[in-house]
């Protein structure tokens, strides 16, 4: 058989298993589950790639390269181009999540205070865990033999890593179209930090003045949130591509690869989650009353993979169960949906970030760690609570190490087996800061948290 008829019968395969995925996420989304969705089309493009490589044998072994290259091609026009749309929501969405958060905010002190406590908890947490996900990928030398498929844009700067001081110089924007353009989102925060702050002054002069942008703001934030999810609904068919891809490439080899990845990822989260309890040991806060008392919202974020989604749940659990004072609850954990999430800001970028730095044997020195550990911390503002976040970070830190975005191809098929733990991860962390910051503010409701459950998870 010529390579031009072989290619052509698998692209139109391809076309056909397309339209399938396209029943199973439209027809039949009522009755499987998105997760179960994303496994099904993460399974049906590892069954095609595996089908595509015991078939080679039909042409000759010279034409191998070329039937590989023409056939992957086809499927990266859904691969590639779903990571391309998840990097063009990251700026509008960031600066405006950013934006909105601060102009809605109030002034007084009580705020301020509880504002300090929740960002500096936050920050730390999200370092914290990026620290773990650090020494747990360096320990299992994650990266190391990895290699990109065929036809994927090669890592272009071999070289040389900037220091600290020219990274952080960098982050602050010298011209923010400029910014915006290169996708460098930190620098899109530092500057709509200082036009949220801004216009939060002008507003207590001329409030009359600021209403409209306010009203536009949280209209243009509803839309980008929409538009996020309406991209995220596009998972299926992204993961059964990249997953089809990397079989049809490399056949199962690459998967020694993946299963250090999961071993990694597992015991990072692990170990997160003992952090997190620990935290709460030190605040006084019994942690297994308190997972008794938080189960309907770990489990719903477990099933939903979205923060945003498990919100409602999360601050009723912390306010009826848990005994979190209200303005506590509605604030913190609302914020902890944009910013700090231990497993899809911290975690994830960090360990993917170590993978690549090996994959590209770019040193891994101690200015290097400080510099990724800074951009992660940084980097965890202004994320939305949504199915996808993870890669949405994964793009920021990413961008602001100078490392290429294209790597993360090689996990994205099979990071769905732990997007859901991550997200319950996240959760766990944004009830867990609100927890503790209550208790500092001392308002914290010691009966409620003592007595029996209110809800059923």
């Amino acid at each position: 058989m010529t390579a031009i008829v072989f290619s052509s019968i698998w692209i139109v395969i391809l076309i056909l298993l397309f339209f399938l995925l396209i029943h199973i996420n439209v027809n039949l989304k009522k009755k499987f589950k998105f997760s179960t969705r994303i496994i099904i089309s993460t399974v049906l493009g590892f069954v095609a790639g595996i089908v595509f490589q015991s078939t080679l044998g039909l042409v000759g072994a010279a034409e191998h390269e070329v039937v590989i290259k023409n056939v992957t091609n086809a499927a990266s026009l859904v691969g590639r181009g779903f990571t391309s749309l998840l990097k063009m929501i990251v700026i509008p969405l960031v600066g405006l999540s950013v934006y909105n958060s601060i102009i809605n905010s109030k002034n007084n002190e009580n705020l301020r205070k509880l504002t300090i406590k929740s960002v500096v908890y936050y920050t730390a947490t999200v370092a914290i865990s990026a620290i773990i996900g650090i020494v747990i990928a360096m320990t299992f030398k994650l990266g190391v033999g990895m290699k990109l498929p065929e036809g994927m844009e090669a890592w272009a700067g071999k070289g040389e890593y900037k220091g600290l001081v020219d990274v952080v110089v960098s982050f602050i924007p010298s011209n923010i179209f400029k910014a915006m353009t290169e996708t460098s989102v930190i620098g899109v925060v530092i500057f709509t930090a200082f036009l949220g702050f801004a216009t939060n002054r002008v507003g207590l002069k001329n409030p009359e003045k600021i209403k409209p942008l306010k009203d536009v703001t949280e209209a243009l934030f509803s839309v980008m949130t929409s538009v996020t999810i309406t991209i995220i609904k596009i998972i299926p068919y992204g993961v059964a591509a990249l997953m089809f891809d990397l079989t049809a490439s490399y056949g199962l080899e690459v998967f020694k690869n993946l299963v250090t990845y999961l071993i990694v990822m597992f015991i990072s989260l692990g170990l997160v989650v003992i952090m997190q309890s620990l935290n709460l040991t030190i605040h006084g806060i019994n942690p297994l009353r308190y997972y008794k008392k938080v189960t309907a919202p770990l489990v719903l974020s477990f099933t939903t993979t979205s923060s945003m989604g498990t919100l409602p749940v999360t601050i009723e659990t912390l306010e009826k169960e848990v005994g979190v004072s209200s303005p506590t609850a509605n604030f913190t954990a609302t914020l902890g949906t944009t910013i700090g999430m231990n497993g899809c800001a911290g975690v994830f970028p960090a360990v993917i970030a170590i993978m690549i730095a090996n994959m590209n044997g770019i040193a891994i020195t101690p200015v290097f760690l400080i510099s990724l550990i800074t951009v992660i911390a940084l980097g965890s503002f202004g994320m939305a609570g949504v199915p996808g976040t993870a890669y949405i970070a994964a793009t920021v830190v990413l961008g602001g190490m100078g490392l290429p975005f294209a790597p993360v191809a090689l996990v994205l098929p099979i990071d769905s087996i732990i997007d859901m733990g991550r997200t319950a991860i996240n959760v766990n962390g944004a009830m867990v800061v609100s927890t503790v910051v209550d208790k500092e503010m001392g308002t914290f409701n010691e009966e409620v948290f003592k007595g029996e459950r209110i809800s059923e998870a």
